[in-house]
């Protein structure tokens, strides 16, 4: 393993609790309590064609996210998350290194052909894009060694293993990983984000950290009640 990276996504996976709806000054206090925790990659919250509310972190233009982050600290990624269909593309302006550096974009299975020309159409405005299929446990060998042949085409920043119900055991989470490991293009970062459905989400994070790898590897983690793996 080369690099390990820390992606926390607490401002938008933990706003399933309270409906994103954290107040202005929690957002930012979030946000500048993981700078001084040397987390590597703050996800900000959602990108989504809704009315915009300075106190929830869903957020309709990348530039209503500047000033949550400004001053940028240097070597921090900034990213939000985009569900496919929340939001049109040509809504997302350009990457000018005042907002988000990166989008993660999540997709179903189904919706890859379409998920694919957002990808390039996020990757030609300049954005990191993060590949994040939803449920990758549900992909046969087939599909995913088709969907990761797509993503060695495309070059993005990352390529994730998403245990989206929370039901990987050790032996699942191996065998995924191998799988991906070995045909995913070693330029391409490999992230994992699991669910703590079976409390097995930290265990199962250490287990990955066992592995030997010779690309970067991102852990996906968030605060809830408490800080845990997720």
């Amino acid at each position: 393993m080369n690099k390990l990276s820390i992606l926390d996504c607490t401002l938008r996976d933990g706003g399933y609790i309270n409906k994103w709806n954290f107040g202005k000054e929690t957002i930012q206090g979030i946000i500048q309590n993981l700078l001084v925790a040397g987390v590597d990659i703050i996800e900000c919250g959602f990108l989504r064609d809704v009315s915009y509310d300075e106190n929830v972190a869903v957020f309709s233009c990348v530039s209503q996210i500047t000033p949550f982050i400004t001053p940028k600290k240097k070597n921090t990624l900034y990213v939000a998350l985009l569900a496919l269909g929340d939001i049109a593309t040509e809504k997302i302006l350009p990457c000018d290194g005042t907002s988000i550096d990166g989008i993660r974009l999540a997709f179903h299975r189904h919706e890859w052909e379409e998920a694919k020309t957002v990808a390039i159409d996020l990757m030609k405005k300049g954005y990191k894009v993060f590949i994040q299929p939803v449920g990758t446990t549900a992909y046969s060998d087939l599909e995913l060694l088709h969907l990761i042949q797509d993503v060695n085409q495309l070059q993005p920043y990352s390529f994730h293993l998403v245990d989206t119900l929370g039901i990987m055991y050790r032996q699942d989470l191996l065998r995924l990983f191998y799988l991906i490991d070995h045909n995913l293009s070693l330029t391409i970062k490999l992230g994992f984000h699991s669910h703590n459905n079976l409390q097995l989400s930290f265990a199962n994070t250490q287990e990955l950290l066992r592995q030997d790898s010779k690309r970067d590897l991102i852990i996906i983690m968030r605060m809830k009640s408490q800080l845990y793996c997720q």
